[in-house]
């Protein structure tokens, strides 16, 4: 791979036919000797860091250009088209200027010149903010291939006869963009392979020529849409990626599954209307490798045949209304995503043994009715990082098995009953502290593309790769509750992402000191337990915590201040507990309220509006031979010997002047003997 400059001694060539140095890391401006080489049939600049302004006006007098391909990857590029008026001697076969803020300065409008431009076979013109509505000359391009127009602001409506005047169109990206209306039925006529029509305004139900009229489709996707009716029939003889999430279709999953053929490799009919129960025929997709029906009103229970899904990698049917318990997926081998969370499933999940499924990154079980305990089999989920079991009803210890999670990153085990104490071993859990590479995890591709759709061979004669697409990539993520709030996590953030959720349960003994060892560890939560003894000084060792609640527990003692040395701390609370003495007020604790400090009794200081007079500072927490941390309390025996001897201090000052003043004597001998017989008349007092 170059850097650099390009070398100005490439003017001197003056019948180069062909200048191809894309996908290099050349820097600094465009190159101005290129205006000199007019002979030049191919000039690619694609993908390399050039900025500043280049006009396309430069290329006027270019005859012999045929292909012209410029993107950059600084967001300082500018190509502009418009700033005078000029008319092209060449005719293109193919364009790109992806990503290259084209005419930012003149209202990001297409390029006028392409008007003149006939003989286009593919074009890419996007990741530019374009404005404006379909350009209506791309209709006299009828040898068009391939066309991408995707991330734009193009608004308006398709063309009727779009299909018509581009029959020959294969792969069509109009994604990202703020078109509107019915997809027309001409698109039929098109011979498509791929479309991506995703992320706009369309609505009304999909015409069935998109269905019955394409044979040669593997890719479409229509998400993010206001689609709605049934899904139509797909025909085609090909493996078929269907995406359709994000819309309003309606009908059965028997109507969805039972009107495509069974060489469907991806379905994504997530948050739409899709009703009825899960039928048995699920498990004849064995090629099937995503599977995501969330969000929708799938009914009954999980059928055991979608255990014979063998190729299945990604599984979501979360957020619906299922019941019953998990069958087991002991034939799902590739599974590494499984999402059944906020469902009506019960049942204990020992049963549902998923140690056959090795590959498994990410378990959601969160927010059913699971009861029992957490199994056992939970370690041979050796490439897990993500354990989501919150909301449920199991009880019980937490095993120790989860200590040998050599992967997890995320763990998530609040709201459920379970009791004892935290085990010892969670010292042994990396939550971040390995090195994975540069291998994305919880990203899955689900098309792959090409960034060098045209070329030239040794004669200069024209040729095309199958397709100018960029790889789709399936971003999983994770929902997690932090700083109070429920986030998503998705893709590379999901990867960076660690926490630990033992919230809302009914743990008791200490906080064990060996979780200061977890290092990475950005969020934890042990609020609302019966957690006792002092916060562990190694919390300080927490060097990238951002929220830490230790709140509703029956914590004791002081609030380290060594845990000021947490530089990232962003959310506090230790809120209902027995803490005492005053909280470290400087660096980030600067910035917490009494909110994070309210319903201890024993804490003082400036925020809280008490005095720290006459509280006797309890010692520092230390931690004794075994790990374990000392509880500390306010000196109360301190306060007892204080009070007896300031009694017995008053008692003998008392006898003491009766001792010296023989009148005071007999006038409380006096004062008593009288106390005794109105008292007890019958007390014999001599």
């Amino acid at each position: 791979m170059f850097s650099g400059k390009l070398p100005e001694c490439l003017s001197n060539l003056t019948n180069l036919r062909l200048l191809d140095v894309g996908s290099n890391s050349f820097s600094g401006p465009f190159p101005s000797f290129i205006t000199n080489l007019t002979s030049l049939g191919y000039l690619s600049l694609y993908g390399n860091y050039m900025q500043g302004l280049f006009s396309l006006s430069t290329l006027a007098n270019h005859s012999n250009l045929e292909a012209l391909h410029i993107s950059s990857q600084s967001i300082g590029a500018h190509i502009e088209t418009e700033n005078t008026k000029w008319f092209p001697k060449f005719q293109l076969k193919s364009l790109v200027l992806r990503n290259c803020n084209l005419n930012m300065h003149k209202g990001s409008v297409i390029p006028t010149f392409l008007s003149s431009q006939y003989h286009l076979i593919q074009m890419d013109l996007s990741g530019n903010k374009l404005v404006g509505s379909f350009p209506s000359w791309l209709m006299h391009n009828h040898n068009m291939h391939h066309l991408n127009i995707s991330n734009n602001n193009l608004s308006g409506l398709l063309p009727k006869d779009i299909g018509i005047f581009l029959p020959n169109v294969t792969t069509l990206d109009i994604s990202w963009n703020s078109f509107e209306g019915n997809i027309p039925s001409s698109i039929g006529k098109m011979n498509i392979w791929y479309m991506d029509f995703s992320h706009n305004n369309f609505s009304g139900e999909l015409p069935k020529q998109l269905a019955t009229d394409w044979n040669n489709l593997v890719y479409l996707k229509l998400s993010n849409n206001f689609l709605s009716g049934n899904i139509p029939k797909f025909c085609n003889s090909r493996n078929l990626d269907l995406f359709l999430g994000n819309n309003n279709f309606s009908g059965t999953l028997e109507d969805v599954l039972g009107n495509n053929n069974t060489r469907l490799t991806m379905l994504d009919i997530s948050n739409n209307s899709i009703s009825g129960t899960i039928p048995s025929s699920i498990g004849m997709f064995s090629n099937m490798h995503v599977l995501l029906m969330a969000e929708n009103l799938l009914e009954g229970e999980i059928p055991i045949e979608i255990s014979n899904m063998s190729s299945l990698e990604v599984l979501d049917l979360s957020q619906n209304k299922l019941i019953g318990s998990i069958p087991k997926f002991t034939n799902m081998k590739s599974l590494s995503f499984l999402y059944l969370e906020k469902n009506d499933l019960s049942g204990s999940i020992i049963p549902f043994d998923l140690s056959g499924s090795s590959q498994l990154k990410l378990l959601d079980l969160r927010d059913n009715k699971f009861s029992g305990k957490i199994p056992n089999w939970m370690d041979n989920l050796s490439e897990l990082r993500v354990l989501l079991l919150g909301g449920n009803n199991f009880e019980g210890d937490i095993p120790t098995q989860l200590c040998l999670l050599k992967n997890i990153t995320i763990m998530d085990l609040s709201r459920n009953m379970l009791n004892a104490s935290i085990p010892f071993c969670f010292q042994n859990l990396p939550f971040g502290r390995y090195d994975d590479g540069y291998l994305p995890i919880f990203e899955t591709p689900v098309f792959g593309g090409s960034d060098f759709p045209y070329s030239f061979d040794s004669s200069l004669k024209s040729s095309f790769y199958p397709f100018l697409l960029d790889d789709d990539v399936l971003h999983l993520e994770a929902e997690f509750r932090t700083k109070h709030m429920d986030y998503y996590y998705k893709g590379k953030v999901l990867e960076n992402m660690t926490g630990l959720d033992l919230s809302c349960n009914n743990l008791t003994g200490s906080i064990p000191s060996q979780i200061g060892n977890l290092e990475k560890l950005i969020a934890l939560n042990l609020s609302h337990n019966y957690l006792s003894g002092p916060i562990p000084i190694t919390f300080s060792n927490l060097t990238q915590i951002e929220s830490l609640d230790l709140s509703y527990n029956k914590l004791s003692g002081e609030i380290p201040s060594q845990l000021t040395q947490l530089n990232f701390l962003s959310n506090f609370n230790v809120s209902y507990n027995n803490l005492s003495g005053s909280p470290p007020s400087t660096r980030q604790f600067a910035t917490f309220d009494e909110e994070s400090y309210k319903g201890n009794p024993g804490l003082c200081g400036p925020l809280l509006n008490q005095k720290c007079e006459g509280i006797m500072p309890s010692p520092s927490s230390q931690s004794n031979g075994n790990g374990e941390e000392k509880e500390t309390k306010v000196d109360m025996i301190s306060f007892y010997w204080s009070f007896a001897g300031s009694y017995i201090t008053i008692l003998l000052a008392f006898i003491t002047v009766l001792y010296i003043n023989a009148r005071w004597r007999m006038a409380w001998f006096y004062y008593i003997s009288k106390l005794m017989r109105t008292c007890f008349p019958t007390f014999p007092l001599y």
